[in-house]
């Protein structure tokens, strides 16, 4: 994309240096160096006359990260710190102050956030999604005691402790782990006085390597089907194969109508990419293996609680995307290249574009494609 842009400066003998939105482009000597200089992040492509994103038939643009676009030297210095701001040159259109730009990751960062209070949300009689910084788990409040799925961090597994603690007054009996990834399973150490801690039986060895005091080893483990009771509740522990990893379950609740599914059926959001651990054939497979579960709900390791449906969408995703990606090659466009991004992006984004994360993510996803077939091979899609 950037190298259009930049063809197209050159043909109209512009040059453009972006300042911010409200300050004056300054025009380009007519001999000037190039350096490279690698993105360190995603953002989308500005138009510093209008502030607003360049968008090209709708589609909105994005520099992504490991790009490689030029900084060009003006009276010695480089361009994209001019006035102690730091922008990044990618290429200009005839107008005044008509030049693109595209923030730079390297200014410094605003002062943090105040600390947000955790979410505690009650979607079924007993059953409640508890949400803090990203993260999201769920706990389930029986006549004898309570079941509890990720504790999903050290400092949020603290403040989880206490959502319960306001809820019920009775002890956590079980902590189902929904797969070895530490992000999700760390921090389970809290509830060790009173909690059984369960997982699929690949999870228990990768779980254990870590040597972590704050992710117990899981007491229990099994390896297709299990059924767990406390009171009155029953949950259904299911392994449908291996996905985001190799060791994700799906605990279901019938009696709330609730599915707790972590990073392989994300509600409204692009699936993760380029992870060494994906496993994009079985994981097409394993959403069919939930689709044909009988519940309403996802409550996802990310984000807010969303219909069954998302399971569907997300298999419906992955195959829209090896055939925009098959399609890109059929076009003779270099894999994982920009231009192979731009044609994948240009395809999904009338159908998937309003999902979070959309431009920043899809590049992994393409990228994290090419890994799977490099170690796996290619399979066809249905």
């Amino acid at each position: 994309m950037k190298r259009v842009l930049l063809l197209l400066a050159t043909a109209l003998g512009i040059a453009g240096f972006a300042l911010l939105p409200q300050e004056a482009a300054v025009s380009a000597p007519a001999a000037e160096t190039s350096t490279p200089v690698t993105m360190t992040c995603s953002r989308p492509v500005l138009d510093v006359a209008t502030g607003q994103p360049v968008s090209i038939g709708g589609i909105p643009w994005y520099a992504e990260t490991g790009d490689t676009i030029q900084s060009h030297e003006w009276q010695g210095r480089t361009r994209y710190e001019y006035g102690g701001r730091r922008y990044h040159y990618i290429g200009g259109v005839a107008g005044p102050n008509r030049v693109f730009i595209v923030e730079d990751c390297t200014q410094p960062q605003a002062p943090p956030a105040p600390a947000v209070p955790p979410t505690v949300t009650r979607i079924a009689d007993d059953v409640y999604v508890f949400s803090h910084s990203g993260y999201t788990t769920m706990f389930i409040v029986t006549d004898e005691g309570v079941i509890v799925g990720d504790p999903i961090g050290n400092a949020r597994a603290r403040l989880l402790k206490d959502a319960i603690q306001a809820v019920t007054p009775l002890p956590v009996r079980y902590m189902v782990y929904s797969h070895h990834d530490a992000d999700h399973n760390t921090g389970g150490a809290v509830f060790k006085e009173t909690a059984t801690y369960v997982s699929h039986v690949t999870a228990k060895d990768k779980i254990a390597a870590r040597n972590d005091p704050n992710s117990p080893v899981p007491d229990i483990t099994f390896e297709d089907r299990m059924t767990l009771r406390l009171g009155r509740a029953r949950l259904e522990l299911s392994y449908v194969g291996r996905n985001h990893s190799d060791s994700s379950i799906v605990t279901l609740y019938p009696a709330g109508r609730v599915a707790f599914i972590v990073d392989f059926a994300p509600t409204n959001s692009l699936p993760f990419g380029t992870r060494n651990e994906d496993y994009v054939a079985e994981w097409i497979e394993s959403l069919r293996r939930v689709e044909a579960m009988d519940f309403d709900t996802i409550i996802p390791g990310h984000g807010d609680p969303g219909p069954k449906e998302w399971a569907t969408k997300v298999r419906e995703y992955f195959q829209d995307l090896i055939t925009a990606i098959e399609n890109a090659e059929r076009l003779g466009l270099a894999p994982r290249s920009p231009q192979m991004i731009a044609s994948v992006r240009a395809a999904l984004f009338p159908k998937y574009g309003s999902w979070d994360v959309f431009g920043p993510r899809l590049p992994d996803n393409v990228r994290g494609m090419y890994e799977y077939w490099d170690r796996m091979g290619r399979f066809p899609v249905r």
